[in-house]
């Protein structure tokens, strides 16, 4: 079988979970027997040969020039018949062309690859809710609340310059692109049911979680006489809606009898690419809580088994649903408890007691007072029963066989 795998952005110049997943695909697909697969993503036309718009970086790698943005999801990329990309699918020829999203790429991709290779068929997996929300497809509110259900009428209330009908010929331009996908994946069940209350066929879409590299756990960090277990680290890009500042302004409230024993490791990146106000907030936040949370900076996936030796606990601060978060998968993988907000993908990946435990979402209060009871249990008995029921890892090889069993009965 021969399957193009497209991709928002390539992970060796975006490190977001959907890169790293679709990657991982395309690889996964290419270690199975009788199994070819080619890996396409979106990219600035900076990083491509200069004058073109399809570049390889490999004989199985391209990089193509498709800046799609999240109102209009529509691309720059030429696709008619006589264009680059036109000819990079049919020098592929693929049996599959599994969109692992669309945002970046563009809609107009879909149908240009139906036509392009219409005995192809098409599966998108769908990552955020973008299709769905126009607010950066996080399905918040502009207001900073939760939006629970989509609604032409309450989405123009978010955008007062757009009224109903906006939103509602949004849904049905979306929907015709969409109506060409022989089988949609979703990585948690979630995202799945967001995306059949808003119309996908319920029967269309099965949900695959993402798959990680096989490796060992890392052995728990051996504690000095009388040290306890309150080593915390956020794993994770920076954006407003990832919520760090929540994390540490638990820290921040923590009485100074805890604080002496606790510490807040911050590894991350995007930072730079955040507004200035945004950064001026991190930095004071920085700067106020000195002697017990510590920025690190940006990291590689691979890097992350050595830094999470050190670590006792992972916490998470989103303040939007998320869907199947790469860091809580990294964080069981290599033998350590989450702590994550109680909403979405991440309350559907980390059951509250099994290997995790949850905080009120969007509170730092909650977390703190969290925090201050694992604290308090000094002899550490709460921390080694949450390592006991860490679910076991979902691997590449797990997830690969999965889609190459749905691409079959296609």
């Amino acid at each position: 079988m021969r399957v193009a795998v497209f991709a928002h952005a390539h992970p060796t110049f975006s490190k977001g979970g959907g890169e790293f997943a679709a990657y991982y695909q395309y690889q996964g697909v290419n270690a199975t027997a009788g199994n070819e697969a080619w890996f396409i993503a979106a990219a600035p036309a900076n990083l491509l040969q200069f004058g073109t718009h399809v570049s390889a970086l490999s004989d199985r790698e391209y990089l193509i020039s498709s800046y799609a943005d999240i109102p209009s999801l529509t691309t720059h990329l030429a696709v008619d018949d006589s264009s680059d990309f036109a000819a990079m699918l049919r020098t592929i020829n693929p049996d599959i062309i599994h969109f692992h999203h669309y945002v970046n790429l563009g809609l107009e991709l879909i149908r240009a690859a139906k036509r392009i290779c219409p005995d192809a068929r098409i599966v998108v997996t769908l990552h955020e809710y973008i299709a769905i929300c126009l607010h950066n497809g996080q399905m918040l509110k502009t207001n900073g609340n939760l939006c629970y259900q989509y609604s032409p009428r309450e989405c123009s209330q978010c955008f007062p310059d757009k009224n109903p009908e906006f939103f509602f010929l949004r849904e049905r331009y979306i929907k015709s692109f969409f109506n060409l996908v022989d089988a949609f994946v979703s990585p948690s069940h979630f995202l799945r049911d967001r995306y059949v209350a808003w119309g996908i066929p319920e029967d269309k879409v099965r949900v695959i979680e993402n798959g990680l590299p096989s490796g060992e756990k890392i052995p728990l960090r051996q504690l000095r006489e009388g040290e306890i277990r309150g080593r915390f680290a956020y794993f994770g890009q920076f954006t407003p809606y990832k919520g760090v500042d929540i994390v540490m302004d638990a820290f921040a409230k923590l009485p100074k009898h805890i604080k002496k024993n606790v510490s807040l490791d911050i590894f991350g990146s995007g930072l730079q690419w955040q507004s200035d106000e945004y950064k001026d907030r991190f930095q004071a936040r920085l700067e106020a809580n000195s002697k017990h949370i510590f920025y690190h900076g940006p990291y590689e996936s691979a890097q992350m088994g050595r830094l999470i030796r050190d670590v006792d606990w992972v916490v998470m601060g989103s303040i939007w649903w998320e869907n199947s978060p790469l860091v809580i998968q990294e964080a069981f993988k290599y033998g350590r408890p989450v702590i994550c907000p109680d909403i979405g993908g991440m309350a559907e990946k980390v059951v509250d007691g099994v290997g995790g435990l949850h905080y009120r979402a969007r509170d730092s209060v909650s977390l703190a007072t969290l925090i201050g009871s694992l604290v308090s249990d000094t002899s550490s008995e709460r921390y080694s029963a949450l390592c006991a029921t860490l679910p076991k890892p979902s691997t590449i090889e797990n997830r690969v066989a999965d889609h190459l069993e749905l691409y079959a009965a296609l």
